[in-house]
């Protein structure tokens, strides 16, 4: 790992910006600098042209993808849904395309619901024809005709009439409105899309058992996709069983496994077995960090979780890096605690370091 990454975090924790951006351009190693550079898109938010600028830079598809759908999730916070429209278009990936779309519209409508009156014009949001057709279909309870949207109308099949009234989220929709259930049959691209739409449906009907059902029957990528976001669900509803039992079911949760850490913070050996399948080295680092925080140096904690430390030398680095990192934390807090621990972490890291350059 660059020891540059943290410093470009700690730089945007300061609002150093532009300062972070050049430190994370000059990262030699183009994955850990794909990184680097999509947190300093994600500092940039609020200004979305320099944010999707700086995105566009990321070399890696992946990456570059989870940044473009990150920035179309804080746009559509802000309720700059143009600009969330278009950090999701640039997605490559179809099934992330997808869920950012569902994120923008999620967000209209919550806005538009807030906003207490009975009908918004598109050009009131800055929005065009074009726009909704990427959203659909809307959410239930909104509806669109002739340049407007509706909250709480129902369009009927007679032309140009509009019923009024409020479609609870979570009801059973009314006969024709909800999508026949899918069936499996091979490996058909379009197909495919049509089951994952219908999964995601069902996900925000909150009806994830069967949408869990549904998604165990498609192939990889998109079935632990599916299922990783699935799990997300249950966890916010407080359902940690069936979410560790996901958990249990997917070979990788960067987002479902960092989650559940944060449930048993003290637990290492729990940490240890949720980081087995978080291959986000980030996150990783930043468990390990606040899990030496809280227990202090651990020399066999720290080497079974920093097992993609590939050797002494690299191990070594990394934990002074983290010792640093601790240390300047210790000074903005006065915490002399945690200096004493950074210390100890520094120390390690001098002898590990040391160590692998010793020659036998």
């Amino acid at each position: 790992m660059d020891t540059k990454l943290l410093t470009v975090k700690s730089l945007l924790a300061e609002r150093k910006r532009e300062e972070a951006l050049n430190i994370a351009e000059g990262i030699a190693d183009r994955y850990w600098r794909d990184y680097a550079l999509k947190w300093v898109a994600e500092a940039y938010a609020e200004n979305p042209g320099r944010a999707m600028d700086i995105a566009q830079r990321i070399v890696a598809p992946t990456i570059r993808d989870e940044t473009l759908r990150s920035l179309s999730y804080l746009f559509s916070k802000e309720g700059n849904f143009k600009a969330a429209l278009e950090a999701a278009r640039m997605i490559t990936n179809q099934f992330t395309r997808k869920k950012a779309f569902r994120t923008v519209s999620n967000y209209l409508a919550k806005s538009i619901i807030q906003k207490g009156v009975s009908e918004v014009r598109l050009s009131e949001l800055d929005l065009t024809d074009r726009d909704i057709e990427d959203l659909k279909p809307l959410p239930y309870g909104l509806a669109y005709k002739d340049g407007k949207i509706m909250p709480g109308a129902e369009i009927l099949p007679i032309k140009g009439e509009m019923k009024m009234g409020i479609i609870p989220r979570f009801e059973k929709r009314l006969e024709g409105r909800t999508p026949p259930k899918p069936v499996f049959a091979g490996e058909d691209t379009e197909k495919t899309e049509y089951v994952s739409e219908y999964i995601l449906k069902l996900i925000d009907e909150g009806n994830l058992e069967e949408a869990r059902k549904l998604a165990k029957g498609l192939a990889e990528p998109m079935k632990s996709a599916l299922l990783e976001e699935i799990g997300m669900e249950y966890l916010k509803r407080g359902n940690v069983e069936t979410a560790e039992k996901i958990f249990e079911e997917l070979v990788r949760a960067d987002m479902l496994g960092a989650a559940l850490i944060e449930l048993h913070p003290e637990d290492e050996n729990r940490i240890q077995y949720y980081l087995s399948k978080v291959y986000n080295p980030v996150t990783r680092l930043l468990v390990i960090y606040e899990a030496t925080k809280r227990k202090g140096v651990r020399e066999d904690f720290l080497r079974r979780t920093l097992l993609w430390a590939t050797d002494e030398w690299k191990l070594g680095r990394i934990l002074k890096f983290l010792a640093f990192e601790m240390l300047n934390e210790a000074k903005r807090t006065g915490d002399d605690g945690l200096r004493k621990t950074s210390k100890g972490l520094f120390e390690l890291g001098k002898r590990i370091e040391n160590g692998s350059l010793i020659k036998p």
